[in-house]
């Protein structure tokens, strides 16, 4: 009996510690560092991370060079950072929402830059966090009042990292693929795989020296002749591997206008990401990528880069050829607007401009001429054989 009364004894303790340590930090994040200069060094870094990327944007009419539709602007879209200090979380910010205020908010005082943003601080002991408390979090969705933003985790490190995973990349890319128009019912997810041979891998290897031409050059001429040469091999390589030109268009459709919408952002707030900096050991090209990738550079999953990471860049790089050389007039608003009975992808406007130009010289050999194709096929060849021993 006096053991159980013991037992008792320590449970009552320990509540009686949880129950204080609750209502200190409830008392805590109510009443101290309640101003944006009082924050931690890499809070202050996240939360400014978002509200720059916000700031590019007018809060009524959103931003054209980013995307050129009404439908998106992240400027009313709520986000949510969470810092984290390995197995255990800090406080989560919701940036430029206004949560219901309950006994876990704080409103912070913002900057005169970043006046018009709100910014809601969490206690640590809030239950909103719970799902984020797996040590495999990293990004997701977090439930506050019923309402749903999502999240990301930072720590001292991450917060300053730039590029895949940073947090402007993953506060871009959710807000774009929330308020954009285009239906979730075309998917870009296939069983079909990328046919890891000579050919299919050269081919592609040529369409990366045409895409670098296209992103180098400014003269509108020279620019639809590159068009052609890209609709011509792009053409051929899907009359040969039929199906993964579907999974291809899907891809660049829905992933690749999130990344060109990035990279415009990026490039907006002075951080300049653009393509393959990371993932590719800073190699900014397509074809000095293809040569990193057939040198045996890239990893294990090569077909898995070729399926599903390579469309991603190049629908990015193709929205750059639409909007630098005008191909097609609201061709945003066009990808907004597709759907699985009507599809429309970057290449399918691509192509429709190309059916009116003519050239003579315009076939498959002359084009693989102009781009020394013996030298990308003998990279498609090492890469083959490099895969097989």
């Amino acid at each position: 009996m006096n053991a159980l009364k013991k037992i008792g004894n320590i449970i009552l303790i320990l509540l009686g510690v949880v129950l204080i340590l609750i209502c200190a930090d409830l008392l805590t994040n109510k009443s101290m560092n309640k101003t944006f200069d009082s924050l931690s060094e890499p809070d202050r870094t996240a939360i400014t991370v978002v509200c720059d990327a916000i700031d590019i944007f007018d809060s009524d009419m959103g931003n054209e060079d980013v995307w050129n539709t009404s439908s998106y602007n992240p400027a009313d879209t709520g986000f949510a950072v969470i810092r984290s200090y390995g197995m255990f979380r800090g406080y989560c910010y919701i940036v430029n929402a206004a949560p219901q205020p309950d006994v876990f908010s704080q409103k912070i005082e913002m900057p005169t830059e970043y006046k018009d943003i709100n910014v809601y601080r969490f206690a640590l002991c809030t239950p909103y966090l719970l799902s984020t408390a797996s040590s495999s979090f990293e990004k997701g969705y977090i439930t506050i009042n019923k309402r749903e933003y999502a999240a990301v985790k930072f720590d001292q490190t991450s917060v300053k990292e730039q590029g895949s995973d940073s947090i402007e990349e993953c506060f871009v890319k959710t807000t774009f693929r929330d308020a954009v128009d285009t239906p979730d019912t075309i998917s870009s997810e296939t069983d079909l795989s990328f046919t890891m041979n000579e050919e299919n891998i050269a081919l592609t290897g040529l369409q990366y020296r045409i895409i670098d031409e296209l992103l180098e050059t400014d003269d509108q001429a020279y620019a639809d002749k590159l068009l052609c040469e890209y609709v011509l091999v792009r053409d051929y390589q899907a009359s040969r591997y039929p199906d993964f030109e579907k999974q291809q268009e899907r891809v660049e459709l829905l992933r690749g206008t999130e990344q060109y919408v990035y990279y415009n952002v990026s490039r907006n707030t002075g951080n300049g990401y653009t393509y393959f900096d990371k993932e590719l050991s800073n190699r900014i090209t397509f074809y000095s990528a293809y040569y990193f990738i057939c040198a045996g550079k890239y990893g294990s999953d090569v077909e898995g880069y070729f399926k599903d990471e390579a469309p991603v860049y190049t629908g990015a790089a193709l929205c750059e050829v639409l909007n630098k050389f005008k191909i097609i007039p609201n061709w945003q608003k066009k990808l907004d607007n597709s759907t699985e009975n009507a599809f429309i992808s970057q290449y399918s406007l691509i192509k429709e401009y190309c059916i009116s130009k003519k050239y003579d010289d315009l076939t498959l050999e002359n084009v693989q001429r102009s781009y020394n194709y013996e030298e990308v096929l003998g990279m498609a060849k090492a890469l083959v054989k490099g895969s097989a021993e």
